[in-house]
């Protein structure tokens, strides 16, 4: 492959006018003096809360919206999903494994040390071999062979095998951690006193409440605006919305249609949706037990309706699905529809995989986000109408501490759902279904070579050519069973300029606020 520099001209552009505002472009263009800003806060609706601020340990996209607002990468993603630099200037690719990337010079952590290559090459090296951090991020690294600096302010990356999504993934997913900081005070310490480049930096963290950031006035970009921003971690989906009515908080996250209603009521408040890509699926243990068998997988997925589910549950803010990923997200296939709603043709299937009501199946179904009970509960009445016996349980811990760990057991399933940051197909598989990284509950070596072709190709109709094969394939086999894609929906105060981005990041640095 011929080498060639992306975005080099307009990367000096950006440097020399100070407008690196790709990705930070929610709400006023910057143009006020630092921190001058009100303050804002932000709700985070999860039933967990994150045990370290540490950018490379996690793999929750809620917790990453903290991050996003505190540290780096080497690329970014704008308002329009378009890939520019960010802590890199450019880069190129002498052939489909290499990538050359040149580094901004501008650059300093919160603590003042300077910006460099070896900071980058610490990053994906403790992501990597870290065995006391024992990141999670590690599959999102793994096709990553080498990762060397080329004097102080650039790197080369060698992959192992080709990758088209590889400079999103530095766009969405890693942050640049300062060597010199954890290398002084250790994982523990760093988690909970992060040091980062980003337009804001710790303020503190109150355990069990929030997360406040203050302005970062060193920034190398725009200056932020708000003078500082809050991360709340309100769980219960209907005190989220009483704190955002009462002016307790400011953006309301992962608001639930049937809350709607209440807030567009309210002239201090108001309800914004984009078409979201957060789809949803049962995740279960396909290695072995009942879901083994790829007709029980079917059945379950003949048996439920997910057009009523969106409808009816979630007032026509979501669209059934067939895939893992919503049809804004590049691999989507427009060919391959949602499981029809057939309960005759789940009970055949399931007759045949030798089970009738003298020896049903038996699951235990699981939920650990509490606005999804209304979903749990429907599915599991149409799961039990097909003559399958469900218990159903709530627990926020079992994503982190059963599926998350590898220790789902047999019979057992879970309602998932992925927020795709790359927009694209290879974020979702690479998460559940590719065996090579994440595919702890499925994976075959032929879905798993397929994964890797679509992966590798360079040209993006062949690409699209590749996930329409795999995306068949995948509804075939039914490793997951396919619920549907959802908008975001956010409940927002009428004093804030903020607007949703289609990727669900939440940036805060250009956001303003009326008194």
């Amino acid at each position: 492959m011929a080498g060639y520099r992306w975005f080099a001209a307009a990367s000096l552009v950006i440097l020399t006018a100070g407008a690196a505002t790709g990705g930070r472009a929610q709400g006023a263009s910057n143009g006020v003096a630092c921190g001058s800003g009100q303050p804002v806060s932000v709700n985070l609706l999860w039933p967990t809360q994150p045990n370290t601020l540490d950018p490379n340990y996690d793999t929750l996209v809620m917790f990453a919206q903290i991050s996003r607002n505190m540290f780096n990468g080497l690329f970014k993603l704008d308002d329009s999903m378009t890939l520019q630099p960010d802590l890199a200037v450019s880069y190129s690719q002498p052939d489909a494994l290499t990538y050359e990337i040149e580094l901004r010079k501008d650059v300093v952590f919160h603590d003042g040390s300077p910006f460099t290559s070896a900071d980058v090459v610490a990053t994906f090296d403790r992501i990597v071999k870290d065995q006391k951090l024992a990141s999670k991020q590690r599959s999102y690294v793994s096709n990553i062979k080498s990762v060397t600096p080329k004097g102080d302010h650039a790197v080369n990356f060698v992959l192992k095998q080709p990758d088209s999504s590889f400079l999103k993934s530095l766009a969405t997913i890693i942050y640049i951690t300062p060597r010199s900081v954890i290398d002084k005070v250790g994982n523990v310490e760093f988690g909970k006193k992060p040091v980062g480049t980003g337009p804001f930096k710790l303020d503190s963290w109150t355990m069990g409440d929030s997360v406040v950031l203050t302005a970062n006035c060193d920034y190398h970009g725009d200056k932020p605006i708000p003078s500082k921003v809050e991360f709340r971690f309100i769980a219960e989906p209907a005190t989220q919305i009483s704190s955002l009515q009462s002016g307790e908080i400011d953006i309301a996250t992962q608001v639930t249609s049937d809350l709607t209603a209440a807030l567009k009521s309210s002239r201090d408040v108001a309800v914004q949706s984009i078409d979201g890509n957060q789809t949803f699926w049962l995740s279960m243990n396909t290695k072995e037990g009942p879901f083994a068998d790829p007709r029980v997988r079917q059945a379950l997925n003949y048996a439920i309706d997910r057009t009523a589910i969106a409808r009816q549950l979630l007032g026509g803010f979501a669209t059934p699905v067939g895939q893992v990923y919503s049809k804004s997200v590049f691999g989507y296939t427009k060919a391959v529809s949602p499981y029809p709603f057939d309960p005759d043709k789940a009970k055949a299937l399931l007759r045949e995989a030798g089970y009738d009501s003298s020896r049903p199946l038996k699951i235990e179904f699981y939920n650990f986000r509490a606005e999804l009970n209304p979903v749990q509960q429907s599915i599991a009445s149409f799961l039990s109408d097909v003559g399958i016996k469900v218990t159903t349980r709530f627990d926020p811990n079992y994503f982190v501490d059963t599926w998350q760990s590898g220790k789902m057991g047999r019979g057992q399933v879970i309602i998932r759902s992925n927020n795709n940051l790359l927009m694209d197909a290879d974020f979702a598989l690479g998460l559940e279904l590719d065996g090579t990284r994440r595919g702890m509950y499925f994976s075959s070596p032929e879905t798993d070579a397929a994964i890797a072709k679509a992966r590798g190709e360079s040209d993006r109709n062949a690409r699209q050519a590749a996930y329409d094969a795999l995306n068949k394939t995948l509804y075939n086999l039914a490793p997951v069973t396919f619920l549907y894609s959802t908008d975001g929906i956010y409940g927002v105060s009428t004093r804030v300029d903020w607007k949703p981005r289609p990727d669900g990041a939440i940036y805060l640095a250009n956001v303003t606020k009326r008194r």
